[in-house]
């Protein structure tokens, strides 16, 4: 489970949004990983450098980053979202390509990368290769969604029809099922409206809407990729006054707080709970990315052009756990 969402701001701001909701913390921090950093592929062992810095959140291991998202110097966006029973990846590793771990990905996307265009241009050079994430003991389903400082977005998916690319005209993602049917399924919702019903008659009878919002009825409220697909479109194509980037900010939350995942409200088959873990928003022309945690509302922000992307290593930053309250008295 998560929800991605892209915005736009009056200024020509462009952000890229998304909720992480999982039933696991990986104890993950936001990172500042730096130009040059070697990392070690683990499809072949070669040992590749970053050509941009980048920040995001992250888990880091064996000195190898493993991002969930993140924004580069160049302002390209990326995030992985989760894709169970239709993500398929190749068990051939191709001498004519570059094999990809799934986990990977958002690292090789962000370290290569300064536009939508380039990345789709390298696509065809890559496989991306069944491969075992350690921290789940497992492959983990993903797909992808990236944005630039063009205000577009792409759906990157492997499926059984191999890698494939999807413009992404309403600048959303969740998960299970792909990314064409949730575009498809759209049209199911094409009554919803910001604008209230004004009253009508049956036979004798004046009917009126209860209060406000009767134009919105109908708009699912669970916690499934579908509804959760929906509502964020709907209130994204809807919302108004994103100015700049801090009110885009604030839309981005707002649009994202509907698809959050209390605790509790969501428990596995294994018994689990999803929840969402965090929420993170990023700035393309900024590249600035800010995040709030599940226990702690207040939203932090790391700016990635304030730092020193010549540095040797990886610079961490905690991840804000506690709730931080502004008492006024």
């Amino acid at each position: 489970m998560c929800t991605s969402v892209t915005l736009e701001t009056k200024d020509k701001h462009h952000l890229l949004g998304r909720t992480m909701d999982f039933a696991m913390d990986f104890n993950q921090s936001i990172n500042i990983i730096p130009r040059n950093y070697k990392w070690t592929n683990i499809i072949n062992k070669k040992v590749l450098k970053t050509k941009y810095g980048m920040v995001g959140m992250s888990v880091v291991i064996d000195k190898n980053p493993i991002l969930a998202d993140g924004v580069n110097e160049k302002g390209l966006m990326c995030a992985t979202l989760y894709l169970p029973g239709f993500a398929e990846y190749s068990n051939i590793r191709l001498e004519e390509k570059n094999g990809i771990a799934p986990h990977d990905f958002v690292l090789w996307v962000l370290s290569n990368f300064k536009t939508l265009e380039e990345l789709k241009n390298a696509l065809s050079n890559i496989e991306i290769i069944d491969t075992e994430l350690s921290l789940l003991k497992l492959t983990p389903p993903l797909h992808w969604i990236v944005s630039d400082k063009t205000g577009k977005s792409i759906v990157i998916e492997r499926t059984k029809n191999g890698i494939e690319v999807f413009n992404n005209p309403i600048g959303v993602m969740t998960n299970s099922p792909d990314f064409q049917w949730h575009l498809t399924n759209l049209r199911q919702y094409i009554g919803l409206r910001a604008k209230q019903f004004s009253p009508v008659t049956w036979s004798d009878i004046d009917l009126s809407a209860f209060s406000q919002g009767s134009g919105t009825f109908g708009l699912p409220g669970d916690f499934t990729p579908p509804s959760r697909f929906v509502r964020a479109a709907y209130l994204k194509s809807n919302l108004t006054q994103i100015d700049d980037e801090l009110q885009g900010v604030s839309g981005v939350f707002h649009i994202l707080s509907n698809c959050e995942v209390p605790k509790g409200t969501v428990v596995t088959l294994e018994n689990t709970e999803d929840i969402s873990i965090y929420t993170s928003a990023m700035c393309s022309e900024s590249c600035t990315y800010y995040y709030h945690t599940y226990d702690n509302s207040q939203v932090s922000a790391i700016h990635l052009l304030n730092e020193n992307l010549d540095m040797l290593e990886i610079k961490n930053y905690p991840f804000r756990r506690e709730q931080i309250i502004n008492n006024e008295n």
